[in-house]
């Protein structure tokens, strides 16, 4: 009985785009501070490692403008050079090896995890910790802006817990978007208003 259940969920995740922790500790690069640049903004978002992280099957994944730029799983972080603007950023918790975004901003959205707004400036770096578990400890230089267990921090904090966590993937560039919202948001707003009227 359970060995055909352990080839089902073998088969399942096999397919996930976002393998945690669980499976084997990420082997990138250990961190190293990098220089601003006067024209663009460095997005740093890191993970702490915690129990939690360490067993987990599938990392969250994170999107910035919808858009899906990496996974974290335990002990990493990610590095994304954007031109300076506004960002929407959303971390997404996946379930079988997808992030279902086709339901998202639905009422059927069962992967969102957190998102907000954040705006950049040129010469300029980010640093976003994501913990579902522990919040950001109280520091000097703290920031208090962010959604859930996604929390923008300051420098002094991020250089202190970054030290030793391995880079994700490689850094990667991305490009500012006008579209902060989702095409199927529309479709969802409108599902929303025909079930109120009819009084559901």
């Amino acid at each position: 009985m359970s060995r055909p259940l352990l080839i089902v969920l073998v088969l399942l995740l096999g397919g996930c785009a976002s393998h945690g922790a669980f499976f084997a500790p990420t082997n990138g690069t250990l961190y190293h501070p990098r220089e601003n640049t006067p024209t663009e903004a460095l997005i740093f978002v890191y993970r702490p490692k915690s129990d939690w992280a360490n067993h987990e099957l599938e990392a969250p994944g994170l999107f910035l403008d919808n858009q899906h730029v990496g996974n974290l799983p335990s002990d990493t972080y990610l590095l994304l050079r954007a031109e300076p603007g506004t960002y929407k950023l959303e971390v997404r918790r996946p379930l079988f090896g997808s992030f279902w975004t086709l339901l998202a901003e639905s009422p059927f959205d069962f992967t969102h995890v957190a998102s907000f707004m954040l705006e950049t400036e040129a010469g300029r770096s980010y640093y976003l910790r994501y913990d579902e578990l522990n919040p950001p400890p109280s520091h000097l230089d703290q920031v208090n802006r962010g959604d859930g267990p996604l929390q923008l921090v300051g420098e002094r904090l991020y250089g202190w817990e970054v030290l030793f966590t391995n880079q994700a993937q490689p850094e990667r560039n991305v490009a500012l978007s006008v579209e902060h919202e989702r095409p199927q948001r529309g479709f969802w707003r409108r599902v929303g208003e025909v079930l109120d009227k009819i009084g559901i």
